[in-house]
């Protein structure tokens, strides 16, 4: 499939998934608890690091950088987790309460505290090589993130749908991403693409409040970029998780999937 072809299968399917969103609205509910705990984490692990900790010690620093790597990559990932459940239930024609989504993303707690650990470790050997060299150091880092991007792009949907264990979900994970590479990423793209714009209505109104040079007129301004650039960055994280469970869904399981269309999926996938 051509890159064009690719491109516009990736926003019908993206279209598909907002549909969705749109007759499930509470589930962008779940990015927000994650988002909410995520910041609640970050101020407690820094705000405690400020007060208690020697900031200028490099063991301090790296116990530092791998609690806030490991926390977020946990919280993230438990979102994710409660998102695809939620989405999974939906093509089943169930329907999920936000509550019954987190119970059960926390039914998967070990295999989340596993990948977490994994990302934790992988971004602190990423942040070492980075830091070892200029120009090469930047280079290797981000081929082997992009590397470890896509062996784990399915790890949630895996851990969701299979039950999946520290070992399986790792394996599983790559042998989709295997299957599907070219064309499950150009949807990704459009995904993220189309969950950037989303955002970028808030980040305007941010940009000119900031230009305002009356401070009386310029908040309630930048209330509402901030307002706005938060609603668009839960939708598009609802977005792209949503259309990440749907590939999944049907690559692994090759089933229909409900408000999707099937030709687009098989598409998506590769024509499976």
């Amino acid at each position: 499939m051509g890159l064009l072809r690719r491109l516009q299968t990736g926003f019908r399917l993206t279209g598909q998934s907002a549909g969705l969103l749109r007759r499930n609205p509470r589930f962008a509910v779940l990015p927000l608890v994650s988002g909410l705990a995520t910041l609640v984490y970050l101020v407690a692990v820094l705000g405690s690091t400020l007060l208690v900790g020697d900031i200028g010690s490099p063991l301090v620093a790296v116990g530092v950088l791998f609690a806030v790597y490991f926390g977020t990559s946990l919280l993230a990932a438990f979102g994710n987790a409660a998102l695809v459940y939620a989405a999974r239930e939906s093509f089943r024609g169930a329907d999920p309460t936000v509550v019954e989504s987190l119970r059960a993303a926390a039914g998967h707690a070990g295999a989340l505290v596993v990948w977490a650990l994994a990302s934790a470790v992988v971004g602190l050997v990423l942040r070492a090589i980075e830091s070892s060299s200029d120009l090469l150091g930047d280079l290797v880092a981000a081929l082997l993130g992009l590397a470890w991007g896509a062996l784990t792009y399915f790890v949630v949907p895996v851990v969701v749908f299979e039950d999946a264990g520290p070992v399986e979900m790792f394996r599983e994970s790559g042998r989709t991403v295997r299957d599907i590479w070219g064309e499950a990423f150009g949807a990704d793209f459009t995904t993220e693409a189309v969950s950037l714009l989303l955002v970028l209505p808030g980040i305007a109104v941010v940009a000119v409040a900031l230009l305002v040079p009356d401070p009386t007129g310029a908040g309630p301004l930048l209330l509402v970029g901030v307002a706005l650039a938060a609603v668009g960055f839960l939708f598009g994280a609802a977005l792209q998780g949503v259309t990440k469970a749907a590939l999944y869904r049907y690559a692994a399981e090759d089933g229909s999937v409900e408000g999707f269309d099937e030709a687009v999926l098989r598409e998506a996938t590769g024509d499976r």
